[in-house]
C-alpha cells in the first residue's frame, strides 16, 4: 500500500518529515504572509495599518527562535552576509537618537529599517530548500494579482475605488489620481514600482525553458497584462526604467548573440510607438503627458533633486538627520516649494541627506558586494542542462534563481532613482525579497551554531526577547502617529466647517482627548504635542472668559513641542499662537520671530507671521507683504488666501 512517507522520512514536497522542517514551512508562509497582507494594505504606508501588521514581525522571529531550537540538524550554519548591514543600522540609530533634528521622525524609518533586516535575516537563514523558495515565491506574487484587478477598476469603472486600509475609517483617494491605475497602493507611482519589479520575473519565466510550456505561456500574458497596468498609471517615468529592463533581460534570458540584439530593438521600438500613439490619441493620456511635462507631474523631480543636493551639500558627511529631509528642506531658506515635500521622489538623494555619503557608504557597499558576487555567479554556472528524461535542454534551478534575484534587484535599484520605495514597506521588502535570493543562490553559511541543546535554546530566547523588545517599542510609536494623523484630520475639519465656534462641544473635547491620549503613548511625538496646542487654541472662540485657563494649556503643550523640536519651526509657531490666545504679545513675537528665522521660505509660518501682524493697525501693510509672500510660495493656502482678502477690505 503505497503511503506519503518513503523510506527515508521524506514526503513529496514537503521535505523530510520533522519538526524542524514543520517550522521551516511555517517560516516560509509567515514571509509570504507579511510581503503579501502588506502589499494590499496600501503597502502599510499608514501608521494605523502598520501598527495591525506589526505582530507578524514578531511572530515570525518567535518561529525563526523555534525552529532552530528544534531543528535535528547536527550542524547549523547561519549566514554571516546580513552583519555587512549592522554598521548602516547602528550608524541610523545614533544618526536618528542624537544628529536629528527630527527624531520622532526617524525612529519610524528605524522601525522600516529593523523590519527590513528581520525579513532579510530570517529569509537567508530559513527557506532551505527550492521548494520552500518556489512557495515563497508564487505567494509574493500573488498580492500583484489583487493590484491589478483594482488597478482595471479604477481605470475603467470606478476612479475613486481604493485598496483596504486595515483601518478603522474610511480612506479617500487624492484627487490629483482619479483615472489613473493605483492598485492596492492609492498611489500610481508605488503601483508602477511593484509592477515594474515582478515584470522581470515573468518575462524571464516565460523565456528561458525551465517551467513547463503552459506555465511559460501563462508568464508571458501576465507580463503582458504588467505592461497593460503600467500604462493605466498614465506616468512616464517608468519608461526609463522599462528600457534598461528590455536591454538587460534578453541578455540574462538567451544564449545566442541574436535575440539578445534584436528582442530589445523591436521591444523598445513597440514600447516608444505605442506610448506615442497613446499620447497622441486618447484623451485621458494627452492630459497626462501634459501634467508630467509641468511641474505638478513628473517634472517636480528635478525641483526636489535640486533642493536636495542643496541640503546634500551643506551636509555631505553625516547628513540633516534621519527623518529630517522634509523639515530640512521646508526650512532652507533658498528652497521655495509650495507642496510637502515628504521625500525627494529618489532614495539615493534621500539616504544621502538624511544620513550623509558615510550612512550612503555603509549601506549601499555590501549590496554592490551581493550584486557583484551574484554576478560571478551567474557566469559561472552553467546556461543550461541536458535532463535523461525530458527532451532539449532547460535552465538550471541555481542559474534561474540567480536570473530572477540580478533582474529584480536591477529593477529594484533604477525604481529607487525615480520613486520613493523606502517609504513604502511593501516595495522594501520586495527589494529584500530579491537581495536575500542572491544570497541564498551565491554564497554559503559560515557562521556555526553549536548543536548543543543549551545553545539553541539561548538562540531561540534571543529571537523572542528582540521580537517582544520590537513590539513593545513600535507599537506606542505607531499608535501615537496614527492617533495624530487622525485627530489632526479630525480637528481640521471641524474647523472647515466652523464647528469648534458655534457647533457641538463636545467634538472639540474629543479632539483634545486623542491628542492626550497620542502624547501618552508617544511623549516624544513633536507633532502630537503641536496639535495638542493648537487644539485648546480653538477652545478660545467656545469660552473666550476662559482665556486664561486655555491659554496656560495651549501655551504648556506649545513648550513642551519646543524642547523636543528646537529646530522645528512648525513648533515655534504653535508656540507664538499660544502666547497670542494667552495675551503675551511680547512672548508671542519672539516665537513666532524664532519661526520665520527656522523657515523663511515656508508659507505656513509666512502667513502665522502675517496673522499675528494683522492684529495690529500699524503693521496691517507689512502684514499684507507677508501675506502676499505666502501665497506666492504656495498659491493653495486657503488660510492665507483669507487672510489676504480681510487685510484688503480693512
Amino acid at each position: 500500500m503505497p503511503t506519503l512517507v518513503d523510506k527515508s522520512g521524506n514526503i513529496a514536497y514537503f521535505g523530510h518529515l520533522s519538526w524542524g522542517d514543520f517550522f521551516d514551512w511555517l517560516v516560509t508562509f509567515c514571509l509570504g504572509g507579511i510581503i503579501a497582507l502588506f502589499t494590499v494594505s496600501l503597502g502599510g504606508v499608514r501608521a494605523d495599518t502598520h501598527l495591525v501588521l506589526l505582530p507578524l514581525f514578531a511572530l515570525l522571529l518567535s518561529l525563526h527562535g523555534i525552529w532552530l531550537a528544534v531543528d535535528g540538524e547536527a550542524q547549523k550554519r547561519l549566514s554571516h552576509v546580513p552583519f555587512f548591514f549592522a554598521p548602516f543600522i547602528a550608524l541610523a540609530v545614533i544618526n536618528v537618537n542624537w544628529l536629528s533634528p527630527t527624531p520622532w521622525l526617524g525612529r519610524m524609518e528605524l522601525v522600516y529599517g529593523l523590519e527590513a533586516f528581520i525579513f532579510f535575516w530570517v529569509l537567508v537563514n530559513n527557506v532551505r530548500t527550492r521548494a520552500h523558495l518556489w512557495a515563497l515565491v508564487v505567494v509574493a506574487l500573488i498580492p500583484a494579482a489583487y493590484g491589478l484587478l483594482i488597478g482595471f477598476f479604477q481605470f475603467f469603472q470606478n476612479p475613486d475605488k481604493i485598496a483596504d486600509s486595515l483601518a478603522n475609517h474610511s480612506i479617500n483617494l487624492s484627487g490629483d489620481f482619479l483615472g489613473q491605475a493605483t492598485g492596492s497602493f492609492a498611489d500610481p507611482n508605488s503601483f508602477a514600482v511593484l509592477l515594474l519589479v515582478l515584470l522581470p520575473v515573468f518575462l524571464i519565466g516565460g523565456a528561458v525553458p525551465r517551467l513547463p510550456g503552459i506555465l511559460r505561456l501563462m508568464c508571458l500574458y501576465v507580463a503582458l497584462v504588467f505592461l497593460i497596468a503600467l500604462v493605466m498609471t498614465q506616468l512616464y517615468w517608468p519608461l526609463f526604467v522599462m528600457v534598461p529592463i528590455i536591454i538587460v533581460i534578453p541578455y540574462l534570458c538567451f544564449q545566442k548573440w541574436k535575440p539578445r540584439v534584436i528582442l530589445p530593438i523591436l521591444a523598445a521600438v513597440l514600447l516608444l510607438c505605442s506610448v506615442v500613439l497613446l499620447t497622441f490619441l486618447h484623451p485621458k493620456f494627452q492630459k497626462s503627458y501634459v501634467k508630467a511635462i509641468s511641474s505638478d507631474g513628473d517634472a517636480v523631480r528635478l525641483v526636489l533633486w535640486n533642493g536636495a543636493s542643496q541640503l546634500i551639500q551643506e551636509s555631505p558627511i553625516l547628513g540633516v538627520g534621519g527623518g529630517a529631509f522634509s523639515t530640512a528642506f521646508e526650512q532652507h531658506p533658498d528652497i521655495t516649494f509650495e507642496a510637502f515635500a515628504q521625500t525627494p521622489h529618489n532614495d539615493y538623494l534621500l539616504l544621502l541627506t538624511e544620513y550623509g555619503i558615510v550612512g550612503f557608504v555603509l549601506l549601499s557597499l555590501p549590496v554592490f558586494w551581493i550584486f557583484r558576487t551574484s554576478v560571478k555567479r551567474w557566469r559561472a554556472t552553467h546556461a543550461r542542462l541536458r535532463l535523461k528524461n525530458r527532451k532539449g535542454n532547460i535552465m538550471p534551478p541555481e542559474k534561474f534563481f540567480l536570473t530572477v534575484g540580478l533582474s529584480g534587484l536591477m529593477a529594484f535599484a533604477l525604481c529607487a532613482f525615480f520613486s520613493f520605495v523606502f517609504y513604502v514597506p511593501s516595495l522594501l521588502l520586495y527589494g529584500v525579497l530579491f537581495l536575500a535570493i542572491l544570497v541564498k543562490t551565491s554564497m554559503n553559511r559560515l557562521m556555526k551554531i553549536s548543536s548543543s541543546g543549551g545553545a539553541r535554546l539561548l538562540y531561540a530566547l534571543s529571537a523572542f526577547v528582540f521580537a517582544f523588545v520590537l513590539y513593545a517599542h513600535a507599537a506606542p510609536m505607531l499608535e501615537s502617529q496614527a492617533l495624530e494623523l487622525q485627530t489632526r484630520q479630525r480637528m481640521e475639519h471641524l474647523i472647515e466647517q466652523r464647528v469648534h465656534i458655534s457647533g457641538n462641544t463636545q467634538l472639540l473635547k474629543n479632539v483634545i482627548l486623542k491628542y492626550e491620549d497620542a502624547v501618552f503613548l508617544d511623549p516624544d511625538n513633536v507633532d502630537a504635542w503641536i496639535g495638542l496646542s493648537a487644539a485648546h487654541c480653538q477652545r478660545f472662540y467656545q469660552a473666550p472668559a476662559d482665556f486664561a485657563e486655555i491659554g496656560a494649556a495651549a501655551v504648556a503643550a506649545g513648550k513642551r513641542a519646543t524642547e523636543l523640536g528646537n529646530e522645528y519651526a512648525l513648533a515655534w509657531s504653535q508656540l507664538g499662537n499660544a502666547y497670542s490666545f494667552s495675551g503675551e504679545i511680547e512672548l508671542a513675537r519672539e516665537s513666532l520671530t524664532r519661526a520665520l528665522e527656522l523657515a523663511p521660505n515656508n508659507s505656513q509660518t509666512l502667513y502665522y507671521w502675517a496673522a499675528f501682524l494683522s492684529h495690529f493697525p500699524e503693521s496691517r501693510v507689512e502684514a499684507l507683504r507677508y501675506v502676499e509672500t505666502a501665497l506666492e510660495v504656495n498659491p493653495n493656502n486657503v488660510a492665507a488666501r483669507r487672510l489676504q482678502q480681510k487685510l484688503l477690505i480693512l
